[in-house]
């Protein structure tokens, strides 16, 4: 799965570094990376530039591994480890696996994907409440926009307070609230009874495209904010 989805944003234009893998509970898998513009990223992979100051994105997937053992096995392999209780003194007897097919709420996984801009974008904008109301209005609009197809669309600021030019005794003086955390959030659920290489491919095509797209706004969002 890791693999279909690094596929889906290389065929975005993506590239992704600082891969992780691992359990974050006994039944949950979660892959993990940064996801650039890969032609900025090759920038900094070549050595040009020690740090990149290009926005980004947390792709992260989270599989249960309960479902996609189900997902692996069918219907008629489920079948093989359920029985159905025959009338009293009668024996179990295996169920039909045409008789039953799996919840339609039954997740195999989640797709979320946070764009942010660089640290540095946010140091060095000025703590101004027009300019923070600007921006948090173009971002939700470009949350809008993009959301479409998604389960699950934020928009997500967190804001620092900067001490007045007197000192923190002065924090009656207005506009020093500057926001020092911001992204746009997506998330995908993947139903088990959709758990084809095929389906997957679409899903993840579309988280791909959404993040492709959402980095190239969030550049011109602070452009003009």
């Amino acid at each position: 799965m890791g693999a279909v989805l690094l596929e889906e944003l290389r065929q975005a234009g993506l590239g992704v570094r600082d891969l992780f893998e691992g359990r974050q509970e006994p039944l949950s898998w979660h892959f993990r990376g940064l996801a650039y513009d890969q032609s900025e990223l090759d920038i900094l992979e070549s050595g040009a530039v020690e740090e990149l100051h290009a926005p980004s994105a947390l792709v992260e997937l989270v599989v249960d591994e309960m479902a996609l053992a189900c997902a692996n096995l069918g219907r008629q392999g489920v079948a093989q480890y359920l029985v159905v209780d025959g009338p009293e003194g009668e024996p179990a007897a295996p169920p039909d696996p045409g008789s039953f097919v799996f919840h339609p709420d039954a997740m195999l996984g989640w797709l979320s994907l946070d764009v942010a801009p660089p640290a540095r974008w946010l140091e060095e904008r000025d703590p101004d409440p027009d300019a923070n109301e600007e921006l948090a209005s173009r971002l939700a609009e470009v949350a809008h926009e993009l959301g479409e197809g998604a389960d699950d669309v934020e928009v997500h600021i967190e804001g620092a307070v900067d001490a007045a030019a007197g000192g923190w005794s002065e924090m009656d003086v207005p506009g020093r609230v500057r926001p020092a955390g911001v992204s746009l959030y997506f998330s995908f659920g993947i139903p088990l009874d959709q758990a084809s290489e095929r389906e997957l491919a679409q899903t993840f095509g579309r988280g791909a495209s959404i993040t492709s797209r959402a980095l190239q706004r969030m550049r011109e969002v602070f452009r003009r904010t």
